[in-house]
């Protein structure tokens, strides 16, 4: 059996981080996994599963509002340095859990975990074998100019944090999937002209590229639908066969 495998959830406020790390780590507990779930984000008021780690025992938002005379963003950014401040001790409490499998619930700003130096600080401290797993609500993929967008973002985020990433459309019970990039490919190219359909196509040759490599992957954390899939699609990244057993 693998062990040591995190799961970083990270996505757009209301994309369904939290409720799919309550739901996706019930289903691994069902098929016998020692499963942690850890929430990093000092702004969220409840959550919604048994935290293992809780970042709040550092620092809250809503403290430093208060302490600090901050704004919500400010006050944000500040506790991500706080927090920055204490990785060690951090990591080491995290580590200490032993599971299988860590399923880590970023901030709601994911900007604040991927592009200042907490997301990539802790991941490179944290052991184990690590995906980012990037939620999507279907809103953000209603048309067909959302997906190339979704698509090159899932790749900064890989680039940014060092990882591989696999992209999940949130809420499949109350909305269908995008269909697949080649359906869409020539419509979108046909929409530029000039100098903008020059770099259309470019980026429609990218996109493809990247729609090879890793689909979307629908999940309802609702119906439990999907979560087999994004099961497989995590071992497919770590072993030929894509059974994590």
């Amino acid at each position: 059996m693998f062990r040591l495998i995190n799961l970083y959830v990270i996505g757009p406020a209301g994309s369904g981080k939290s409720t799919l790390v309550n739901s996706l780590g019930g289903w691994m507990k069902s098929r016998g996994y020692c499963v942690s779930r850890i929430n990093l984000d000092p702004g969220i008021e409840s959550i919604c599963y048994p935290a293992d780690f809780d970042v709040r025992e550092y620092v809250t938002v809503t403290a430093l509002m208060r302490k600090e005379q901050l704004g919500p963003n400010g006050a944000l950014i500040r506790a991500a340095e706080i927090v920055e401040e204490k990785l060690e001790e951090i990591s080491e409490r995290i580590e200490s859990s032993g599971a299988d499998f860590r399923i880590f619930d970023t901030p709601g700003q994911m900007e604040i975990f991927l592009f200042r130096r907490f997301g990539p600080s802790l991941i490179s401290r944290i052991a184990g074998r690590s995906v980012c797993i990037f939620t999507i609500d279907p809103s953000l993929v209603s048309t067909m100019l959302d997906v190339p967008v979704v698509k090159l973002l899932a790749l900064i985020m890989e680039l940014r944090l060092g990882i591989p990433t696999l992209e999940v459309i949130t809420k499949s019970d109350l909305h269908s999937a995008p269909p697949p990039w080649s359906a869409l490919e020539g419509a979108y190219i046909a929409q530029a002209e000039g100098l903008s359909g020059e770099l259309a196509s470019s980026l429609a040759s990218i996109v493809g590229e990247l729609e090879k490599k890793r689909r979307l992957i629908p999940v309802s954390s609702k119906t439990g639908d999907g979560m087999e899939d994004l099961y497989k699609a995590i071992g497919e990244l770590f072993c030929s066969c894509g059974d994590l057993t």
